[in-house]
């Protein structure tokens, strides 16, 4: 029961040991306790002024209605990994995008750490987690200025990066990838290869990735930024270095389908944005992550062991009953799909 175990790791759950921080809340349980964070927003990425308690949600494991025992929104600190896409369709808003990174870098909290990584065929670490923010903008002016005209395997680099982000230094953070990109090309054909001699000689599958971010409870988080240029390479149809036509316009060419893919089964948050539109969305962004509700209870025993137990979570009748306008403004949660037990 991975995810289990990470949740009682990851707010000092136990039934004896007291957490290190005397700031994050203990329960006392007899069983582990499945862990999940929520985001509520409305259609604006506002979040409801009102302050939400475990009666207001509605949760089911695989369809089974589940007791929410723990309930709290608290600002626990990140562990976020910085991940730079530096192929050839991004390095027009390469600079721009290291530019915005740094934005994040000072609206970080002290507790906050962070690692840097930059992409392509695979991943690079450029920084390991670290709280130095001098260290850390050194790592993200490097990939800034970084170049790679290997091709994109995503699945691989989200797998590579969720084994990095389990690195964290702070086993009661959040853990989160935070991707850097235009969103353009990804390929999944080992015949790219032949153009990316840094890729594993095995890649790993959505699949296998998926289940890498969710035994590991990371969140995927995304900041989409295209130039003119990438907009216009998005229309094309192109023929690649070793003569396969492909079209990068739609399907999944593009690995901005596969973050956002990654992101909504993660509860993450999924931007699109461009010069300061993006920076303030960005610092939106780390605010959100920052006060998620973590929501807490006992996994189901109609989950059978290594499966995939599926998460849905709503507002109670109480809740909508109680506080109208969280129907009338259209507020939704985010959350992750499931867990693996």
């Amino acid at each position: 029961m991975a995810l289990s175990l990470l949740a009682a790791s990851f707010l000092g759950l136990s039934t004896s040991a007291a957490p290190q921080n005397p700031d994050v809340p203990v329960i006392h349980a007899t069983t582990e306790l499945v862990l999940l964070d929520a985001l509520v927003i409305d259609s604006k990425n506002n979040p409801p002024t009102v302050a939400l308690g475990p009666n207001d949600f509605l949760l089911t494991e695989n369809g089974t209605p589940q007791v929410v025992l723990y309930c709290s929104r608290n600002q626990l600190p990140l562990s976020v990994v910085m991940l730079f896409d530096v192929s050839d369709t991004v390095q027009s808003e390469l600079t721009s995008l290291g530019a915005k990174a740094l934005d994040v870098l000072g609206h970080l909290s002290p507790e906050d750490e962070v690692a840097v990584m930059d992409y392509s065929s695979t991943t690079q670490l450029l920084q390991p987690f670290t709280r130095d923010h001098q260290a850390i903008a050194a790592a993200i002016r490097k990939a800034a200025h970084t170049h790679s005209k290997e091709a994109t395997f995503f699945n691989e680099v989200v797998d590579q990066a969720a084994n990095e982000a389990v690195k964290t230094t702070n086993p009661n953070s959040r853990r989160v990838l935070l991707f850097f990109t235009d969103g353009t090309s990804n390929y999944t054909s080992p015949l790219m290869r032949k153009i990316s001699p840094s890729a594993p000689a095995r890649l790993h599958t959505r699949a296998e990735a998926q289940r890498n971010l969710l035994q590991h409870g990371v969140t995927v988080s995304v900041l989409i930024e295209r130039s003119a240029g990438t907009e216009a390479l998005l229309m094309e149809e192109t023929v690649n270095p070793i003569g396969l036509l492909v079209s990068s316009a739609v399907g999944d060419r593009g690995h901005g389908k596969e973050a956002q893919h990654y992101a909504e089964l993660t509860g993450g948050p999924y931007l699109k944005g461009h010069g300061s539109d993006a920076a303030t969305k960005l610092i939106e962004l780390i605010d959100e992550l920052h006060n998620r509700y973590t929501l807490g209870y006992r996994p189901s025993s109609s989950c059978s062991e290594g499966s995939f137990c599926r998460i849905s979570l709503r507002f109670s009748r109480k809740a909508l009953e109680h506080h109208p306008e969280l129907k009338t403004n259209h507020f939704k949660i985010e959350t992750r799909a499931g867990y693996y037990k």
